[in-house]
């Protein structure tokens, strides 16, 4: 399949279920961009970690955080490179102290909107393969493609435990108590919840791996688009 110019496919679903790994199988596929919702959510934890600001953050001080952060997506060799301080995010978004104030953050209102506006740009301009929590229910809600992931909790668990420093990392049965409380906070927050709704086409990665999942996601669209 030719590349499809402003193609927009969705891929939601809660943690653990594969959606970077497949979005980005899919982005290489179908020759469009990939964009990592997920991390640009972890530079705002990050900055926020840095600045000493993570407890309890209230309006005023999330609205500071916004105006002072120095976050932007670029193309570059068209491909969307998410930059954090004059350079491409790394693995310094990828701690666990990260991860915590991230869940936190995520679901204020006015960080959902500052960053949903940049992602709803990106896709206007350039299509995409964008995943995260609201992708097809709040940031691109027109695009046909809507792809909802699922998987047991203990597999998501297993996969990510897998993930962790061996040196430190908690047992299986702890994560799977933090991811099943991410859900919890996901599904139920007030704004722009985690949500499978009647337009997503529901894909349980459980016993799949990642390249089968974005074969069946690739072959869809495919057959929609002709």
């Amino acid at each position: 399949m030719a590349p499809v110019a402003g193609l927009v496919i969705a891929l939601d679903g809660p943690s653990g279920v594969g959606k970077s790994t497949v979005a980005r199988l899919v982005a290489k596929a179908l020759e469009i961009p990939y964009l990592d919702t997920g991390a640009m959510y972890r530079c705002v934890g990050l900055f926020a970690l840095r600045s000493g600001r993570d407890e309890d953050p209230d309006e005023a001080t999330i609205q500071t955080l916004l105006e002072e952060i120095d976050l932007a997506l670029e193309e570059i060799d068209g491909e969307p490179v998410l930059m954090f301080e004059g350079r491409p995010v790394g693995d310094e978004i990828r701690t666990g102290e990260v991860a915590r104030v991230t869940s936190v953050l995520a679901g204020e209102p006015a960080v959902r909107e500052w960053l949903v506006d940049l992602q709803r740009r990106f896709a206007a301009r350039h299509g995409g393969v964008l995943e995260g929590r609201d992708i097809g229910t709040v940031v691109v809600p027109d695009t046909p493609f809507k792809f909802f992931l699922t998987a047991d909790s203990s597999v998501r668990a297993e996969r990510r435990w897998r993930e962790m420093d061996p040196a430190d990392r908690p047992s299986v049965e702890q994560v799977e108590a933090e991811i099943e409380a991410r859900d919890e906070r996901d599904q139920n927050r007030p704004h722009s919840p985690l949500v499978r709704t009647s337009e997503h086409v529901l894909v349980d990665t459980s016993h799949h791996d990642a390249e089968a999942v974005a074969q069946r996601i690739v072959d869809f669209v495919e057959a929609a688009a002709g």
